[in-house]
């Protein structure tokens, strides 16, 4: 039986929210807002909080019209309000999960425009692992 895109998805967010959560940050998820939400997962740990949305690929390309324009504004507003900047974690299938700076991002969409290969990616989420358990 296949896997619907929104099965795939709120799955994936569940276990990026479970792997926070493991880590030892706060999380809390976002679910089925019928008004747009600014991202799927806020956590925090040791006074930095996050926003991250959660994108699952079912092709080795990221399409940049997945993300909702309120989904950067928010983000935007997060980061210039004192906080972090936003992340999309990324899963390609048969690749790890990748975190992208939604800066990052607004850069590639005003670049590159329909979306990027994973190989255009740079930091997975081992890579900010480091960062997490410190």
């Amino acid at each position: 039986m296949k896997t619907s895109n929104k099965s795939a998805g709120t799955k994936f967010e569940r276990e990026f929210a479970e792997r926070l959560a493991a880590e030892g940050f706060w999380v809390h998820r976002f679910q089925d807002n019928k008004n747009g939400q600014p991202c799927d997962v806020v956590a925090a740990r040791n006074g930095e909080a996050y926003l991250v949305d959660c994108k699952d690929c079912q092709k080795d390309v990221f399409e940049l019209r997945r993300v909702e324009e309120n989904q950067y504004n928010a983000m935007l507003l997060f980061h210039m309000t004192g906080n972090s900047r936003g992340m999309f974690a990324v899963r390609f299938q048969g690749a790890p999960v990748y975190l992208v700076d939604f800066q990052v991002l607004t850069h590639l969409k005003n670049e590159v425009g329909k979306g990027f290969p994973k190989v255009q990616c740079l930091h997975t989420a081992e890579h900010w692992r480091a960062g997490w358990t410190n």
